[in-house]
């Protein structure tokens, strides 16, 4: 033991010093850090864009050449609900943003616009009334309408709905309202083709939110996360041009999510994420090939991010808690798990994005608020993360180029890439008004935005 009088070098010193800090496990602490190596702080301005991100971006879309656009975004995240289109855009904006082109006031709901060619449809509630509006993509200029009435009140701080998004197919509108109203309009003209009052047919009793799940519609069905869980249709199958029930399975509540299809090992699977867990079933006829439960202990938590299908996994995430699982699906119908992370990524609503086995999302918006993250799918290894005033945004990828819209409105694009975070342009004021929760579309090199005042129209042509 050294003595208080002994007097050494500064050197040994210095030495001595970091072995004992070896030794002892201790480590440096960030005091900008929580314990579990989150910010402590929330950003409270936009960051500045990055010229060599904007520059490397050039490259890729050079090399790549023009791709043409996606003329349609029919479905909530997009043609293959990945929220991807191969397309390409101009990410390179002022701090303004990009250019509006036209907006038009909205009402309520966390519902996102859908676009097939020149059609545009969304919803929104204004007073007692729920609306399903058509207008045309390239001037906002209205087409059609279709009102209800609607008594959903909620006690808490968040809309009083609608939450779930329209879905366009074989030129038809499908739509779920805040209470379970289904309706089928023609999409041309706004015609009732056929509807449902679900919620009263099912005797599913209002929660504590507005129903929120988007349903997967098909060629052959309309599947939906329901809820009714007394009457074991949890899950339904409807047929698209009747409204028919073709079959109910499940006992579990509903999940704020949609559904996605997938076709492995030469079957058709529906992967559904309940209130309690993720469902795989056969779309033909409802039944359940195995369930895992997975889900947030937390109140006021709901399953509210849609499932992610690559090859043969599939990838469910919620939070804050449970984060994120992966399981492999077997010749057999069966499964097996492929890995499972707390804390890798722990989304609360947000879309989810896959391209080129990466997927990029946010966080929960635990201490120190969200922050966007890239993880492999195939093994969940985290490969970056962004702490930004886009807290827990939403986003789509339009070929090498990310687009994100904050919780408080402000847009940012970023360079795709699984290497590190490359912000390309970030406006240094809202765009939209807080909170923006709606997931932003693109066609025709547009962006649509939409929050619970307004829809608006950007151009990102290159």
């Amino acid at each position: 033991m050294l003595q208080p009088s002994l007097q050494l070098p500064s050197a040994t010193s210095c030495l001595l010093l970091f072995l004992l800090v070896t030794l002892s496990g201790c480590r440096k602490v960030d005091p900008n850090l929580t314990s579990d190596g989150l910010p402590e702080f929330e950003p409270t301005t936009a960051d500045k864009p990055d010229k060599t991100a904007a520059e490397l971006f050039q490259i890729a879309a050079s090399e790549r050449g023009k791709t043409p656009h996606n003329s349609s975004w029919p479905q909530l995240f997009g043609p293959d609900r990945t929220s991807f289109v191969d397309t390409t855009i101009n990410p390179i904006w002022e701090a303004s943003g990009p250019t509006e082109i036209w907006s038009i006031p909205v009402g309520t709901g966390y519902g996102s616009p859908v676009i097939a060619d020149d059609m545009l449809v969304f919803n929104h509630r204004i007073d007692q009334e729920e609306i399903i509006q058509c207008v045309r993509a390239e001037s906002g200029e209205s087409v059609w309408e279709h009102r209800y009435p609607t008594t959903y009140e909620t006690e808490y701080e968040y809309s009083n709905g609608p939450y779930s998004t329209p879905v366009i197919a074989q030129n038809k509108v499908y739509t779920i309202g805040g209470q379970g109203q289904c309706f089928c309009l023609d999409l041309s003209s706004g015609t009732l083709a056929w509807s449902r009052d679900l919620f009263s047919e099912y005797e599913v009793e209002d929660d504590i939110f507005a129903f929120g799940s988007t349903p997967l519609v098909t060629d052959e069905y309309m599947i939906l996360n329901l809820g009714a869980s007394s009457r074991n249709a949890g899950i339904i199958a409807l047929h698209p041009d009747t409204g028919a029930t073709i079959w109910e399975a499940t006992d579990h509540g509903a999940g704020y999510c949609s559904p996605f299809a997938a076709t492995i090992h030469g079957q058709r699977f529906v992967f559904v994420f309940t209130a309690l867990g993720l469902v795989s079933l056969n779309p033909e006829n409802g039944q359940v090939d195995w369930s895992i439960e997975h889900r947030s202990r937390s109140p006021m938590s709901y399953n509210a991010v849609s499932p992610l299908v690559l090859g043969d996994k599939v990838l469910v995430v919620t939070g804050p808690g449970p984060g994120a699982i992966c399981v492999r699906v077997l010749p057999d119908r069966g499964y097996e798990q492929v890995w499972k992370h707390r804390r890798v990524i722990d989304c609360q609503f947000n879309s989810l994005m896959l391209h080129d086995g990466q997927v990029y999302g946010f966080t929960a918006a635990g201490q120190g608020g969200a922050e966007l993250r890239c993880i492999d799918f195939e093994t969940g290894e985290l490969r970056w993360k962004y702490h930004s005033l886009l807290r827990r945004g939403q986003g789509l990828i339009a070929g090498d180029a990310l687009v994100l819209l904050g919780e408080r409105g402000h847009l940012a694009s970023m360079l795709l890439s699984n290497e590190s975070p490359q912000v390309i342009s970030f406006t240094d004021q809202p765009l939209m008004s807080e909170p923006s929760y709606c997931a932003p579309a693109i066609a025709n090199g547009r962006l649509y935005l939409k929050d619970e005042n307004r829809l608006a129209c950007f151009e990102v042509n290159p």
